[in-house]
């Protein structure tokens, strides 16, 4: 069917929303069944679960799993093509355990459970000065457990947190996954337009955060070195700097342990002084975050999603 064609008849626009309807509700109801169960087990089966069907996927998917060892080859982080496989295979554990920890955030979450590491200046002005605790553009990667990171933050800097939300496939499946991303002190705000959002809540004193590993395309980013490699980052997250003096945070929420234990990774604090140059100011900002969120993946790369496409001179990305 030509889904770009103006002349169908009104008959067939409205079997097809009728259609995708059935398809919403096919795909929700084994989502929920399995929503379900997963919320009935005990962490640590529903992880030996999720474990499992992940390792027989691994062996399945010979595309990603291809792309992800290519992936780690590529950046360097080994020479080895097992370790690379190893890396890659347990890249595929971490995302499984992360759906599991999505589902039962609810049952297990505390803020106790949420540590903080990294850079002492940085701990000390985001976390450790009270009601001073300054606001501060978090950027983060498809790492660890990064869908705990903001409700989790705002509760232990005691500022409200907004990112940015891409709208889901299915809006029944989103819903699902929302009502544990969302608080009263953590909202999101559609990709889509979603820059205005941004800067209103820095302007109210509000921290926002923002994923910047995947690809950008040719609007959207600039050109950069990530893991010594040429790809296209995200550069809404400079402008945003650069037009509020907001300082920038680089963070990965890390699995410490299989008891639902994670820290909070943070490198230094990016503060950079506008030139005349805005051009060449995006393009610096956009690499020192890049730059620093490589360095914490690469303590522990088992955690990061290695099968996006996110490097230039191996794909062709527009």
């Amino acid at each position: 069917m030509n889904t770009n064609a103006v002349t169908e008849a009104p008959q067939k626009k409205k079997n097809r929303k009728v259609k995708g309807l059935f398809r919403i509700w096919l795909e929700f109801i084994p989502f929920w069944f399995l929503y379900m169960f997963i919320r009935m087990l005990p962490l640590k089966a529903a992880y030996g679960l999720s474990r499992f069907l992940f390792r027989l996927l691994f062996r399945i998917d010979k595309r990603h799993r291809v792309r992800s060892i290519k992936h780690i080859l590529h950046a360097g982080i080994t020479k080895d093509e097992k370790e690379a496989e190893r890396i890659a295979r347990q890249a595929y554990v971490s995302f499984s355990q992360l759906l599991v920890e999505i589902i039962k955030l609810s049952q297990l979450y505390s803020p106790e459970k949420i540590k903080y590491t990294g850079n002492p200046d940085t701990i000390r002005e985001v976390f450790e000065q009270g009601d001073k605790n300054i606001n501060v553009i978090i950027i983060t990667a498809h790492y660890g457990n990064w869908e705990l990171a903001g409700s989790a933050w705002a509760e232990k800097t005691g500022i409200p947190m907004v990112s940015i939300m891409r709208p889901f496939g299915n809006p029944l499946v989103g819903s699902y996954i929302l009502r544990n991303r969302e608080s009263g002190i953590h909202q999101s705000v559609p990709k889509s337009g979603g820059i205005k959002g941004l800067l209103k809540a820095l302007r109210d004193g509000k921290t926002i955060a923002i994923l910047a590993d995947q690809h950008a395309g040719s609007k959207e980013g600039v050109e950069t070195l990530f893991f010594g490699q040429p790809c296209r980052t995200h550069s809404s997250p400079a402008l945003l700097h650069l037009k509020t003096g907001v300082a920038i945070v680089p963070e990965i929420t890390r699995r410490v342990d299989d008891n639902f234990n994670f820290e909070f990774v943070v490198g230094d604090l990016i503060r950079y002084t506008p030139t005349d140059n805005k051009e060449l100011d995006i393009k610096t900002v956009t690499q020192m975050y890049t730059t620093a969120l490589e360095k914490l993946i690469a303590e522990q790369p088992e955690q990061w999603l290695w099968a996006h496409r996110r490097w230039l001179n191996i794909h062709r990305n527009k």
